[in-house]
């Protein structure tokens, strides 16, 4: 099948998304059909395959698509029953990078915990490549981006609780938002914040492959903290924050 490619717009994940509605919508795609994949998507509408993985992610929490064990990511039948969800698009409120940092706190810092006691040596690997990757990327404002991404979802998979690895999933569309704001915010010292979410990172990952639960915590709650104070928010204090 052909699907339409896309201009290139401010918000991937969304257009993405209502494209492959409108492909339902018309009937190019039946309840029940397997979605192409997301390579085959990637390649089509000339985006990464976390973009895809995040529009995915949107038609799933409306329940346009759904997951079979075995068989992938498939169109749902008007009867299936509309999964749980947050209206996380309040568009025009001032308050919703805070709310999705927030509520990242708390499911990020478990996932950490979760890696650490949990993950195995092919998941603590995906994770270390994946901040060698956002170390040597050159074009940190695109590619910095989709690494960043990848690095939460590595660990989020390494967690071993698959509800966790969709909650982040889900999440990934504002967070690439919150990632992007801090690019365009920080100006001529997009250097200074290159080293400083880099370090950021490896504190979690040092954490995870050293398989120290409370550490992982502890470097979450640090680098969301600092990733919201860059956007100008100020979380709240508690003693899972270290020396925040």
């Amino acid at each position: 099948m052909k699907i339409n490619t896309l201009d290139r717009p401010v918000r991937l994940p969304a257009r993405i998304a209502e494209a492959l509605k409108q492909e339902i919508g018309e009937g190019r795609l039946q309840p029940g059909d397997r979605l192409p994949t997301e390579q085959y998507l990637a390649e089509n509408f000339g985006v990464s395959r976390n973009v895809v993985r995040e529009a995915i992610a949107q038609l799933r929490s409306s329940g346009i698509v759904q997951s079979r064990q075995g068989v992938g990511t498939v169109v749902s039948h008007g009867d299936v029953d509309r999964p749980f969800h947050l209206d996380i698009d309040a568009n025009g409120d001032p308050q919703q990078f805070q709310h999705v940092y927030e509520l990242r706190m708390g499911i990020e810092m478990q996932a950490a915990a979760l890696a650490a006691q949990r993950g195995d040596a092919t998941q603590f690997a995906a994770i270390a490549r994946t901040l060698d990757r956002m170390q040597e990327a050159e074009k940190w404002e695109a590619e910095g981006v989709d690494l960043d991404i990848e690095f939460h979802l590595a660990v989020a998979t390494a967690s071993g609780n698959p509800l966790i690895a969709d909650a982040i999933n889900f999440l990934t569309g504002k967070m690439r938002e919150t990632i992007v704001a801090t690019r365009e915010r920080s100006g001529e010292v997009i250097g200074e914040v290159k080293r400083l979410t880099i370090d950021e990172h490896a504190a979690i990952c040092a954490a995870i492959i050293g398989r120290d639960p409370e550490a992982a915590r502890r470097a979450v709650a640090a680098h969301i903290t600092k990733a919201a104070h860059r956007l100008g928010y100020e979380l709240s204090r508690d003693g899972d924050n270290g020396d925040q």
